[in-house]
């Protein structure tokens, strides 16, 4: 009895697995099923109120949606629903008379001209059914609309002539009725179902729905002005349909490719039912020969917008892309400069411990030292202090790249800055035995400055002359008044900046003397700070330099 109970209990999950793939694939055949019967209805109620307008020969007529329903059903849902085009398509014609085989020929050239549309479109790389994109929209208009739609006017014809619905010398009119029909359809109805179904749904707020209220408002009444004779009360000339063309650009610019399709679908209604009605700059004594004349309008007016609705969607993207780009790289700007700070901080601490140590050893607390060693402690004070100046180039470059930046702007005699500044370099000056002379009136020239800031920018400006001006040469530093603004120099005998790289050298961590064999010691980040500084305090700064014969370096602040 244990066994057969084991095997009992074990069939019982069994079956129940078994059913439920069952009932899944019933389900979905249902789906399939609703899903052919509700395009098949709506393919078929489009083309009878397509063939009720003044069909040529019962069965080609210049408005036939049908086709830009079957176009984005396949494309949005796949070629499995290619039966409901056939059906509603055979349907319609066998109901408006067509003989059988007439019926059979015209359904299968719907279905193809569908599927080859489909096909052509998706073998499109990259193709996105929003139509966002120009070489989309290109191809929809060239490929879905202009080549595929031959498809379904060539079968046709050729149906009704073997039917002998039609007489040789119709063949030509109605293909072109039909080829006109069905490539407005793809044009209007196609891109107004693609877009709204596949594109992502827009984030309105009460100021876009306004606008958008507007713009309707407007495009209707503009529409039923042209093409309804409303305010007119008798046919309006061709002239007027050129009003509508500013409300449909409003609508591509502002609401992208969604009020491109939107607005020409709107337009292209009322403009049928005008024109159809008898109303509007396209109404003629005989409506097929008004319906070519509008149709025609609405095709080139359609393709204009798409493309622009396209143009609109790739520059939003772009922008959008822009504007995230910038946001990483004022990111990963900030997270380096933090970086800078925080190092800068870390670095300095040991450093000042060497100092101190350096300073003890000089005291001789730790027992004499002796001359050798006392050049030694020199040394490495010199290094101790060139290192400390380069993580202050450093520190203050991140406070000035984070904003984190305070000044105290107030007036500045600039001779006196420049009698501190000489007295700040006259060692280094000393040891290269350079000649430096200044050009500065006394008392009467004052600028409004950060006080700090000024005298780090002049150092800045000076320690450079110093640098890269040879044993024995000549630095110049003056300063004048010149239309409201304080101007001054720093001229240098050094050896100079070659013109290709003049224009760098206000650029973070560019050095004129590059490569592992430099002469010159440095991070490159003392014009940077300068010119930034210079431009916090409203000022500016720029160098002219001959390469061989010296450089010049020029600030210009607000006069006090």
């Amino acid at each position: 009895m244990e066994p057969s109970s084991t095997l009992s209990t074990a069939a019982t999950p069994n079956g129940a697995g078994s059913s439920s793939p069952r009932r899944t694939d019933v389900a979905a055949v249902l789906r399939y099923l609703a899903a052919l019967l509700a395009l098949t209805i709506i393919y078929a109620g489009a083309a009878r109120a397509g063939l009720m307008l003044d069909a040529i020969a019962g069965f080609a007529t210049l408005v036939w949606a049908p086709t830009g329903i079957a176009l984005a059903a396949l494309l949005l849902f796949g070629y499995r629903l290619w039966p409901a085009v056939f059906l509603g398509a055979f349907a319609v014609n066998l109901w408006t008379g067509a003989p059988l085989v007439a019926a059979l020929g015209i359904a299968l050239g719907n279905t193809l001209e569908a599927v080859a549309g489909t096909f052509a479109l998706r073998r499109i790389p990259g193709f996105r059914p929003a139509l966002d994109r120009l070489e989309d929209v290109a191809s929809l208009i060239v490929v879905a609309a202009g080549v595929c739609t031959m498809i379904s006017a060539s079968i046709g014809v050729v149906s009704l002539a073997l039917a002998g619905t039609i007489t040789p010398s119709q063949i030509a009119v109605t293909w072109r009725a039909w080829w006109l029909g069905d490539l407005v359809g793809a044009l209007v109805v196609a891109p107004l179902l693609l877009v709204w179904v596949s594109a992502r749904p827009p984030a309105l707020v009460p100021r876009d729905i306004a606008e958008a209220a507007v713009l309707g408002v407007a495009l209707l009444g503009l529409n039923l002005y042209i093409f309804g004779d409303v305010a007119l009360g008798g046919v309006a000339s061709l002239e007027q349909t050129y009003l509508v063309f500013p409300a449909l650009i409003c609508s591509a610019l502002r609401f992208g490719q969604r009020g491109a399709v939107t607005a020409v679908f709107v337009t292209t209604v009322i403009a049928v039912w005008g024109t159809v009605a008898g109303h509007g700059p396209f109404a003629r004594p005989v409506l097929n020969q008004g319906l070519f004349a509008l149709q025609t309008f609405v095709a080139v007016a359609t393709a204009t917008f798409l493309v622009l609705g396209a143009s609109v969607a790739e520059r939003q993207r772009t922008e959008e892309w822009l504007r995230h780009a910038r946001e990483i790289a004022e990111q990963a700007n900030r997270a380096k400069s933090n970086f800078l700070a925080v190092m800068s901080h870390e670095l300095r601490t040991p450093l000042n411990a060497i100092s101190g140590y350096v300073e003890l050893l000089a005291m001789e607390l730790g027992g004499p030292v002796t001359p050798k060693q006392r050049d030694f402690l020199s040394r490495i004070q010199g290094s101790q202090g060139h290192l400390l100046s380069l993580i202050d180039e450093v520190l203050g470059f991140a406070r000035l790249e984070t904003g984190r930046l305070s000044l105290s702007l107030q007036p500045v005699i600039i001779y006196d800055m420049i009698v501190a500044l000489e007295a700040l370099v006259e060692v280094e000056l000393q040891k290269k035995r350079l000649t430096f002379t200044r050009h500065v009136p006394e008392t009467s020239l004052v600028a409004r400055a950060d006080p700090e800031k000024l005298r780090q920018i002049l150092l800045n400006l000076v320690a450079n002359g110093v640098k890269f001006t040879p044993e024995g040469g000549r630095i110049s530093v003056g300063a004048k008044r010149e239309h409201g603004s304080v101007r001054l120099w720093v001229t240098d005998t050094g050896i100079g900046i070659p013109s290709d790289q003049l224009k760098h050298v206000f650029d973070p961590y560019f050095q004129v003397d590059r490569g592992p064999s430099r002469k010159f010691p440095g991070m490159g980040l003392g014009l940077a700070i300068s010119r930034d500084l210079a431009r916090a305090m409203d000022g500016e700064i720029w160098l002219e330099s001959t390469p061989g014969l010296g450089s010049t370096a020029w600030l210009v602040l607000p006069a006090a």
